[in-house]
């Protein structure tokens, strides 16, 4: 048995003693940091619990943020555009006590230091985008080829957001016949990481896609946690198609952005880089018929330069030609008039010639210079003493007559 002169405590007094300890040891109060867990924001006040896990080992504390601890905390968390959620790791300032009607221990915060959870985020972001450029999948999706004029769209976003309403104003308003495919996810809670990978897994995977659109509206750094996570950009460095991204407002900037092929600082800016690939595509073929167009203008006028050129040339070939064939045939017909006087001439005179050489072939001619014809009696020139006989009558035909004579004789020379 206890001696009986222990002191004895009540109940409650020994809840005092304990919570006068706490405040003699901590004063106004002390820093306590830790993960977020089970966070209830609910009602009034805030409850959640901070932990601390050192492999498989856990410590837990209660934490309440009562109503007008909030408010001051408020627009702390707002600067820096923070809000209190399951996960986030936070450094607290407050006082520990032991509640009396339940018994239970819990942490009374007070007070937040922005610039932990803002250090511990970046930290693990750092840590993401290095296991991401270690896998090679950093900047894999930029490697990806961009369809020439991307048309068919896979647009992933919580459908009935603003997001998902000002990307489809944006892309139907362009005048482009864009065939859009929405697929639609969670992007906020723990629900929105498996279904926005499995969004870009589907999508990256079909042939009748083109690009991929990732977009979700405004928030807090909290609220756009999700896009920081590594599965969601690893899935976007594993998507076989261009993921262009429009998350948040224009201060932020996540993982899956840097990622991304292509990222833009909202949705509807997203929407509008979309519609500028496909308009830069028709401006540039539009620009490629102008140059065609002129191209062929300047040929058919250098064609018809040349063809006027060419038509002048001939004009002066021809009339050359035809210069000098009128010269020509001026030329042969003065020669042609003067012709027929030459041609007589000479012609009287061949006909002169001809008729002096008849003349000296004429036998009365050749007769009238002493010579006679003698013929037989049937009348045949007689040119050899051969062809006579004895008691042939002859007649021999002189210039100014003739005479019949008859054969007695025949002397044949040589004999």
């Amino acid at each position: 048995m206890l001696p009986e002169e222990d002191p004895t405590l009540s109940v409650s007094q020994f809840i005092d003693v304990v919570n006068g300890v706490l405040k003699d040891a901590f004063g106004a109060g002390v820093w306590v940091q830790g993960e977020i867990e089970g966070f209830n924001g609910r009602g009034k006040h805030t409850y959640f619990n901070i932990v601390e896990r050192t492999g498989d080992k856990k410590a837990s504390l209660n934490v309440a943020v009562w109503e007008f601890s909030l408010k001051k905390m408020k627009p702390l968390l707002d600067q820096h555009r923070l809000t209190l959620a399951d996960g986030i790791k936070v450094r607290l300032f407050g006082v520990g006590d032991i509640y009396a009607d339940r018994g239970s221990f819990s942490f009374k915060a007070s007070n937040i230091d922005p610039r932990f959870t803002l250090g511990d985020l970046a930290g693990q972001r750092d840590e993401i985008v290095q296991r991401l450029k270690k896998n090679d999948l950093y900047d894999a999706n930029r490697r990806v080829a961009l369809p020439v004029v991307p048309l068919r769209i896979a647009l992933i976003t919580s459908v009935g957001s603003a997001a998902h309403a000002d990307t489809l104003h944006e892309l139907e308003n362009s005048g482009i016949g864009f065939e859009i495919f929405v697929h639609d996810v969670r992007v906020q809670g723990d629900a929105a990481v498996p279904t926005i990978v499995d969004a870009i897994t589907r999508m990256g995977r079909r042939d009748d896609i083109d690009i991929v659109m990732l977009v979700r509206g405004g928030g807090s750094k909290v609220d756009l946690l999700a896009f920081d996570s590594e599965e969601i950009s690893a899935s976007i460095g594993k998507c076989a198609k261009p993921v262009f991204t429009g998350i948040g407002h224009e201060v932020d900037f996540s993982i899956a952005d840097e990622v991304a092929y292509k990222a833009f600082k909202t949705p509807t800016a997203c929407a509008a880089g979309v519609v500028q690939v496909v308009q830069e595509f028709v401006q540039a073929t539009e620009q490629a018929w102008a140059d065609i167009a002129s191209n062929a203008s300047e040929l058919l006028q250098a064609a018809e330069h040349n063809l006027s050129e060419t038509a002048i040339g001939v004009k002066n070939l021809v009339t050359t030609a035809l210069t000098r064939s009128l010269s020509n045939l001026d030329v042969k017909a003065d020669r042609v008039r003067r012709r027929p006087g030459e041609v007589l001439g000479v012609a009287t005179m061949t006909v002169k010639a001809i008729a002096d050489r008849v003349r000296l072939l004429d036998p009365v001619n050749t007769m009238a210079r002493g010579w006679s014809i003698t013929r037989n009696d049937k009348g045949e020139v007689v040119r050899s003493v051969k062809k006579l006989s004895v008691g042939q009558q002859l007649v021999t035909s002189f210039a100014d007559g003739s005479s019949i004579s008859a054969i007695e004789s025949i002397e044949k020379e040589g004999k």
